[in-house]
């Protein structure tokens, strides 16, 4: 099972552009996954447009909430993270990552 770390942009995917985000990362990866949320995106999420919203989806969708360290900003704790725990990245360089594209479905980019 994949494991895919989202980031707080990601999270809220599903409501700014109406795209369901799990059943396009099950297309792309062929399998289901493993949705990882650090907790650190979770006072992001709080302060952002349908963030709440967002926070009861992936709760819905039993995505994992996990500790994380915090080194430097949010996105350089969860890109750490998900390098060292085989994961990929909602969005980020140096590791695959997802990626929405033209505001419709979700593809891999190896980098």
């Amino acid at each position: 099972m994949e494991k895919v770390v989202f980031d707080t942009n990601f999270c809220v995917v599903p409501f700014q552009f109406k795209v369901d985000i799990f059943s396009e990362l099950e297309k792309v990866l062929e399998e289901k996954c493993k949705i990882i949320v650090p907790t650190v995106c979770i006072e992001e999420l709080k302060n952002v447009e349908y963030g709440m919203a967002a926070l009861d989806l992936l709760e819905k969708k039993n995505a994992f909430f996990v500790d994380i360290p915090k080194t430097g900003n949010v996105d350089n704790s969860i890109i750490n993270f998900a390098l060292n725990n085989g994961a990929l990245k909602a969005k980020k360089e140096g590791i695959p990552i997802v990626t929405l594209r033209q505001k419709k479905h979700l593809i891999i980019e190896y980098k």
